[in-house]
């Protein structure tokens, strides 16, 4: 069953959930103190393209989709090979812009004792000097106002 739930209200959500769990650490959970993987769950991927360039989404070597400038799609809707997942973003000239890999267990959601929502994904961010660029698998991205990037950088 997919719910679906407004970006901002999500990332508001994600936020709290994440300030109310406290700090894990840099490596995540301790090794005495596991959190269940999201068994089951299958995994997706999520682009926003906020650059006035339209970019192309490479997966494991093949083109899935070209997200045109100002585009967003979360949950992907292509067909995506098995993981793990090579993930490329593209500029026009074929440059790449960013990239990840997303592997199996990469992704968990887990609520703790105390009720608080804890997540891990994958994700990559590139501020350009045409826009922003956000993939990822899991939780999005929250963070700073987009950077400047360098000139040049989207061609």
């Amino acid at each position: 069953m997919m719910i679906s739930v407004p970006r901002g209200l999500f990332a508001v959500v994600v936020l709290i959930a994440g300030t109310l769990s406290g700090c894990v650490g840099a490596g995540g959970p301790s090794a005495s103190s596991p959190l269940p993987s999201t068994s089951g769950t299958q995994m997706t991927l999520n682009i926003e393209n906020d650059t006035t360039i339209a970019v192309t989404l490479v997966v494991n070597g093949k083109v899935i989709e070209i997200l045109p400038a100002g585009g967003y799609e979360a949950p992907i809707k292509a067909q995506l090979p098995g993981l793990p997942w090579n993930v490329e973003t593209r500029s026009p000239s074929g440059r790449v812009l960013s990239s990840m890999t997303v592997s199996a267990g990469d992704v968990w959601e887990t609520t703790r004792p105390n009720g608080a929502v804890e997540q891990k994904g994958d994700a990559v961010r590139v501020d350009l000097s045409c826009g922003r660029l956000d993939v990822w698998s899991g939780p999005p991205l929250l963070g700073p106002a987009p950077g400047p990037g360098q000139s040049g950088d989207c061609a």
